[in-house]
C-alpha cells in the first residue's frame, strides 16, 4: 500500500541519524500493516527561507530512504510569486510529488485568489495538489472560514479542470456522505481515504459513487486505523489492491524512486493475495464489549440482531455485549431494554444484553432490578451525554452502587459517533464545540469526573470507554497506591476497572502500544470495536499488533471481559 498522506511531525530532522529514527519508527509499524511507502508532509515555516529548508528536509528523507518515502512540497500562497517559485523548485529540483495545502498557518482557502497561482503552477507541471478538506459540524464552519469544504473543492476543480486535486481525509470527521456525493461529477478530484473516523460504509460508498480509480489510500498518520479501513472494506480484493497503489499513477517523471510499471503491478498482485488472506476466518476468541442493536437515526447500519451476528460471523467475532440503540434516544430507556430482549432471542449464545439505564428518569431503580433479576441482563450501560447528566452526578453514583448490590458491571460510554459529523440539530452534553470528540476530554475536566465517579463507588466493576489519552491516569489514580510524596494516597478500587483499548489514543502500536501495556496493563484492557458502527479491522489492529504475547492478547480479546461477567 502507498500512503499518500503522512506528517513528518519530528522535532529534530537536522541530521541523517535523526531522520533515520523516524524512518525506522515508520518501518516497524508499516511492515506489520502491509504499507510499503508514505508521502511525507513537512512543516510550513514563517518565511520562504524556512519553508525551503523544511522542503529540503522532506527531500532528504526521500533521498536517504527511497524505499519508504515520497514527499509533498509546502509554501504559503500568500507569499505570491515567492510561493510559486519555491513550489516549482521543490518539485523540479527536490523531486517532491506536488503541493500540500493546509489552512492552519496560511488562513487561505483553496478558492481564494491567492491560491490561483499555485493551482496554475500545478497544472503547468502536471503534479497534484492535496488539500486539507473537512465537512464538519464541530467546530462550527463559521469559526474556520479558510478551512476547505467539499464545496470549495468543487469550485477549484471546476475552475481548473486539468488540475489533479486530492480531497484529503474523507473520514477525519464530518459528513463523509455529503463529501462523496458532492465531488462525484468532477473526474479530476481524487479522494484520500485517511482519517481517524472508521465508521462503516465510507469506502464502499466512495467506490460505488466515484469508482475505485479515484480513491487513494492514505492515513493522515493514523496507520493502524486506516490500514484496517481498507483491509475491512466490503470490496473485492482486486479493487482494494488497486486503491492501495492508485497514488503511483499521480507521480510525475521527476520522482526518481517511483515504482516501475512491472514492479507496481507485482505489488498490486501481492496486495490482492494479502487482502484475500485477511478474509480467512480468525481462530482467536473475540468479544466486542461495546456493540449495539436497533435503529440508529442518522445512518442505516446493519444493526438488527440478525444482521449484527452476520457481521460478527464475517469478521470473526464470537460474542458481543449489546445494548439497545432505541434506549439511547427514547425518553424512557426501558422501552429499548424490552426491545433488546426481543431482538436477541435466539442469539443468547452470541449476544450478551446490557441494560441502558438513565439514573435521572423516575423509577430507574425498578427498571434496573427488573432488567437484571427478571430479564437476565448481565450489566448496565450509562450514556450521560445522551441522557443529559454529569458523569459524576449523584444519580450516576447511586446507579453504580445499585449495580454493585446486584453484582453486575457497569460501562461508561461517552459518545457513539465523532461529533464533527453529528446531525446539525443534535447537541450532546459535554461535547458542544469540542471538534474531534467521541471520548472523554481531560482538558475539559471530564476525566476528573470519571475518576471521581470510580472512586466514589469503588466496589463496582466498571468498563470505561473513550479514555483516549488518559487511560494510564485513570488506572494509576483509581487502582494503585500513590507513594510519591509525604501524602499517602491509598484509596483504590476493589471492583475491577477495565478500559476499552480501541478508544485509547494510539498512532503507533509498536511504541505507544508498549506504553499502553506498561501504564495500563493487559489485565485492564478489553476490546470494544463498537459493531455495527465501525469497521472492525480498524480497531482490531490495536490488539492484533500490541507488542505482547498471543496469550496476553487473548486477555484483551475476550478473557478479561468474560471473567468480568463471570465474577
Amino acid at each position: 500500500m502507498i500512503d499518500c498522506h503522512f506528517h513528518v511531525w519530528t522535532q529534530d530532522v537536522s541530521t541523517p541519524e535523526r531522520r533515520a529514527e523516524r524512518a525506522e519508527q515508520f518501518r516497524q509499524e508499516a511492515d506489520v500493516l502491509g504499507i510499503d511507502r508514505t508521502c511525507l508532509i513537512g512543516e510550513l515555516g514563517e518565511s520562504v527561507e524556512e519553508c525551503r529548508e523544511h522542503n529540503r528536509d522532506v527531500a532528504a528523507f526521500t533521498d536517504e530512504h527511497p524505499d519508504l518515502f515520497y514527499g509533498w512540497a509546502r509554501a504559503h500562497p500568500g507569499w505570491g510569486d515567492d510561493a510559486v517559485e519555491e513550489f516549482r523548485r521543490a518539485v523540479e529540483e527536490d523531486g517532491l510529488v506536488g503541493f500540500k495545502h493546509h489552512f492552519i498557518g496560511t488562513e487561505v482557502n483553496i478558492t481564494d485568489p491567492e491560491f490561483e497561482p499555485i493551482a496554475e503552477a500545478a497544472v503547468d507541471m502536471d503534479v497534484p495538489i492535496i488539500a486539507h478538506v473537512m465537512q464538519n459540524e464541530e467546530p462550527y464552519p463559521t469559526e474556520r472560514p479558510s478551512e476547505a469544504r467539499s464545496e470549495d473543492v468543487v469550485e477549484l476543480a471546476s475552475r481548473y479542470p486539468d488540475l489533479k486535486l486530492i480531497s484529503a481525509h474523507i473520514s477525519a470527521g464530518g459528513n463523509w456522505e455529503h463529501r462523496i456525493r458532492n465531488i462525484a461529477d468532477h473526474d479530476n478530484v481524487y479522494l484520500d481515504l485517511s482519517g481517524s473516523n472508521c465508521e462503516v460504509g465510507q469506502i464502499e460508498l466512495a467506490a460505488e459513487t466515484l469508482g475505485v480509480d479515484r480513491l487513494l489510500f492514505g492515513t493522515d498518520t493514523w496507520l493502524s486505523v486506516c490500514a484496517g479501513k481498507l483491509d475491512g472494506a466490503d470490496l473485492p480484493a482486486e479493487d482494494k489492491a488497486q486503491i492501495a497503489y492508485n497514488f503511483e499513477h499521480l507521480l510525475h517523471d521527476g520522482v526518481e524512486n517511483r515504482l516501475e510499471p512491472d514492479e507496481r503491478e507485482s505489488r498490486i498482485e501481492d496486495a490482492r493475495k494479502r487482502f484475500e488472506a485477511l478474509a480467512e476466518p480468525r481462530e482467536e476468541h473475540i468479544v466486542d464489549a461495546n456493540a449495539y442493536v436497533g435503529q440508529w437515526p442518522f445512518y442505516p447500519f446493519d444493526s438488527s440482531a440478525e444482521q449484527l451476528v452476520e457481521t460478527m460471523d464475517h469478521k470473526g467475532v464470537d460474542q458481543a455485549i449489546v445494548s439497545s440503540l432505541g434506549s439511547v434516544f427514547y425518553r424512557n430507556p426501558q422501552h429499548g431494554n424490552r426491545e433488546l430482549l426481543e431482538d436477541v432471542a435466539g442469539y443468547e449464545d452470541r449476544l450478551i444484553p446490557f441494560a441502558t439505564i438513565d439514573p435521572t428518569f423516575p423509577g430507574w431503580e425498578d427498571d434496573l432490578r427488573r432488567c437484571v433479576e427478571d430479564l437476565d441482563m448481565q450489566g448496565v450501560r450509562l450514556l450521560p451525554a445522551y441522557h443529559d447528566y454529569e458523569i459524576d452526578a449523584p444519580e450516576a453514583k447511586e446507579l453504580l452502587r445499585a449495580c454493585a448490590d446486584l453484582d453486575v458491571p457497569a460501562m461508561l460510554v461517552p459518545a457513539l459517533e465523532d461529533q464533527r459529523g453529528r446531525h446539525p440539530r443534535v447537541f450532546l452534553r459535554h461535547f458542544d464545540g469540542m471538534g474531534q470528540a467521541n471520548h472523554w476530554r481531560d482538558s475539559d475536566g471530564k476525566i476528573d469526573d470519571v475518576i471521581d465517579l470510580l472512586l466514589a463507588v469503588p466496589e463496582t466493576d466498571v468498563v470505561v470507554a473513550g479514555a483516549w489519552s488518559s487511560g494510564g491516569r485513570i488506572i494509576r489514580e483509581t487502582t494503585t497506591v500513590d507513594r510519591q510524596d509525604v501524602w499517602l494516597n491509598n484509596t483504590v478500587r476493589t471492583g475491577k476497572t477495565l478500559l476499552v483499548v480501541d478508544d485509547l489514543f494510539c498512532y503507533w502500536t509498536q511504541t505507544q502500544g508498549r506504553q499502553i501495556v506498561d501504564e495500563i496493563g493487559v489485565d485492564h484492557l478489553v476490546m470494544g470495536p463498537q459493531l455495527p458502527f465501525k469497521t472492525f479491522e480498524s480497531t482490531y489492529n490495536y490488539t492484533k499488533h500490541l507488542p505482547v504475547s498471543e496469550d496476553e492478547k487473548d486477555r484483551v480479546r475476550s478473557e478479561n471481559v468474560l471473567e468480568l461477567l463471570e465474577s
